[in-house]
């Protein structure tokens, strides 16, 4: 099955039925922006990197985008910022 051409709502709905194939798309889709967006907020690849196993084992675990209400997208940005922002280190 061609996951990557599947839309977000789609792999969603199969990583509910645990099909590994779509999480992986939907990893490969958008871990470089969410790690971006934890890179901004913590300043430390190290930490990011963490911020983005989290989001994503989150996501595995529930089966469902980690922010209801919100685009697959936005709710993994919005939560990869509040993930990166629990994990900061005061300056």
């Amino acid at each position: 099955m061609p996951y990557d051409g599947l839309s977000d709502d789609n792999l969603m709905a199969l990583i509910r039925r645990r099909e590994r194939a779509a999480w992986s798309a939907l990893y490969d889709r958008y871990a470089q922006q969410a790690h971006a967006v934890a890179l901004l907020v913590t300043r430390e690849p190290a930490a990011a990197a963490a911020v983005i196993e989290e989001l994503f084992w989150e996501l595995w675990r529930n089966g469902k985008p980690p922010q209801p209400g919100a685009t697959v997208r936005n709710s993994l940005m919005l939560s990869a910022r509040r993930l990166a922002e629990s994990a900061r280190i005061p300056a």
